[in-house]
């Protein structure tokens, strides 16, 4: 299964060639427009990729931020930044070790050896290490140019094509714990630069009052005075706002959530560069405006959800990359029709388990994309091949129990409490959680549940009585029944 895509970037006016980050499968590059792809980042010392950093005119010079960008409960964590001279053949390490996650990397088209990179730094904890970086040197040294906080991390960073010495920030105070996230306010602000990072002013003006969410940003290139921002604000006062003058001033353009529900994950905004009324936002859907954002449509209906990634050819705003949680796609109608591509592993799996047949078969659940069992082994020539998987269940998934001696019947369960009884023979799948209100990753406040449960709930069956399951909420739910009671 394709899995959670981080950053995929093309070559302008070359359909055939780009390359595409995955948050814990490192990165890839195709030459043939994706029939086959080739492993670029194997022999590091991490495997999670949150931007990658090209030259416009030089393919061959890559630069790659390590580290998940999107500090969800479950992600992966980097080691600063690699660059590349050969189109990914090798790579050494430049420094940053201590960002742990980087969301952006920008090269300078005009002087490939100033780069910036946009840091979020620890998701778990404080540190210094985050902002914006910048070298001058191709990443020799490094130099801090815009720091607010060890709390504050860069969200997000851009530039303009024809003029690299503007540049914009989103600056975003947050903090994950165990049982809760703490999300914007506080030093949470967008920053700008003229003098290409040498010195940054705040630039809020026309924003409401109140704590603001993470931010993204996007420059329509073909305008550049036209700049877009996406975040959230308390009570519905502005998720998408635009300015006419470079961010002087911001003018709210759109308040509907849903266009970035959440925040945290999302907050991803991209806009035609050669159209600058032609927005896309990245969300749970992918959505589409071509009136400055005013008005969204939700496009590629058949495409995994949750969108992490998109890029547009300058040269050709029908070709468009995509990447999601369910790995990348490709359109060459601007969004219209998608080719969804799915023959790179990216899969991260939750959890793991194996039965007692011989051979044996393995289950597991994957990060948005189902629960699944599959053999061991083939007799074919070619192997195991993916038409051998099953799926279980759908959802984040995590645990899938076989069940002792009767191996058909499995237990697997999704986010957020909600267990199934599933019979592989007949495809029937129970849902049997315990608590009538499901909680999922939706619906009511988890506060105020009797019972919560984790992203991640443990399943373990009884090995004295096959009929007897546990399921691991903030208390421990037994059935002697498979589910029933």
């Amino acid at each position: 299964m394709g899995g959670r895509v981080t950053d995929i970037v093309g070559i302008p006016g070359d359909p055939s060639t780009f390359y595409f980050a995955a948050a814990d499968g490192g990165l890839f590059k195709t030459t043939n427009g994706g029939t086959t792809s080739e492993a670029l980042f194997t022999d590091q010392r991490v495997y999670s990729v949150g931007a990658i950093g090209m030259s416009p005119h030089d393919p061959n010079l890559i630069y790659l931020g390590t580290g998940e960008g999107d500090p969800r409960n479950s992600t992966s964590y980097g080691n600063g930044v690699y660059k590349s001279l050969d189109g990914g053949k090798t790579w050494k390490h430049m420094g940053l070790t201590k960002t742990e996650r980087i969301k952006r990397v920008i090269v300078n088209p005009a002087n490939t050896n100033e780069v910036c990179v946009c840091a979020l730094g620890r998701e778990w904890g404080p540190n210094s290490e985050r902002g914006v970086f910048q070298t001058k040197d191709g990443g020799k040294s490094w130099n801090r140019t815009l720091y607010i906080d060890e709390d504050t991390g860069c969200s997000d960073l851009t530039f303009e094509w024809s003029n690299p010495r503007v540049m914009y920030a989103g600056m975003w105070t947050f903090r994950r714990k165990p049982w809760r996230f703490d999300d914007g306010g506080k030093s949470t602000a967008v920053y700008r630069t003229t003098d290409g990072g040498e010195s940054w002013e705040k630039i809020m003006k026309g924003l409401p009052a109140g704590p603001m969410a993470r931010i993204g940003l996007s420059i329509a290139q073909s305008e550049p005075n036209i700049v877009y921002l996406i975040t959230e604000f308390p009570n519905q006062s502005g998720s998408l706002f635009r300015s006419e003058n470079r961010g002087e001033s911001w003018t709210v353009v759109n308040k509907d959530p849903m266009i970035n529900f959440r925040p945290f994950y999302y907050s991803d905004i991209r806009v035609d560069p050669n159209f600058p009324n032609t927005i896309y936002s990245l969300s749970g859907p992918l959505l589409k405006s071509e009136d400055g954002g005013k008005n969204f449509r939700s496009i590629a209906s058949s495409v995994h959800g949750d969108h992490q990634a998109l890029w547009i050819d300058p040269k050709n705003s029908k070709h468009i990359l995509s990447g999601s949680d369910g790995g990348y796609q490709i359109s060459n109608d601007a969004g219209k029709t998608w080719d969804i591509i799915n023959n790179v592993e990216l899969s991260q799996y939750y959890q793991v388990n194996i039965d007692n047949l011989d051979p044996y078969n393995i289950y597991g659940g994957l990060q948005d994309n189902g629960t699944w069992v599959g053999p061991s082994n083939s007799l074919l020539n070619d192997g195991i091949m993916k038409r051998h998987w099953k799926g279980l269940a759908g959802g984040d998934g995590y645990y899938a129990v076989p069940v002792p001696g009767a191996e058909h019947e499995v237990f697997a369960n999704l986010q957020g409490g909600v267990i199934f009884h599933v019979d592989t023979r007949t495809g029937n799948i129970r849902t049997i959680h315990p608590y009538p209100k499901i909680i999922g990753s939706a619906g009511d406040a988890i506060k105020d549940h009797k019972y919560r449960f984790n992203w991640d709930s443990p399943i373990h069956i009884s090995p004295h009585d096959p009929n007897t399951v546990y399921f691991g909420g903030n208390v421990l739910f037994a059935s002697t029944d498979k589910g029933y009671n």
